[in-house]
């Protein structure tokens, strides 16, 4: 069982390393809970909280498209 996880490990470490884009999801999270206030949803049920989520992601989207055009 331990020598499958480090397997996995090794092979998931192997296929990350090979992609040209790394992507780091973790910031937006943080951006989203300080700059919108967004900490938890209130919601219940799945496609209710994708519908949120989905809400919450634009509304980051468009801030940070607003502050590109407003800097050129």
């Amino acid at each position: 069982m331990i020598a499958q996880a480090i397997e996995l490990d090794e092979e998931g470490g192997r296929i990350y390393a090979q992609r040209k884009i790394k992507i780091d999801v973790e910031p937006v999270f943080g951006q989203i809970k300080a700059c919108l206030g967004y900490t938890r949803c209130h919601l219940r049920g799945k496609r209710k909280v994708k519908i949120d989520m989905g809400l919450v992601l634009m509304a980051n989207n468009l801030k940070k498209l607003n502050k590109k055009i407003a800097q050129n």
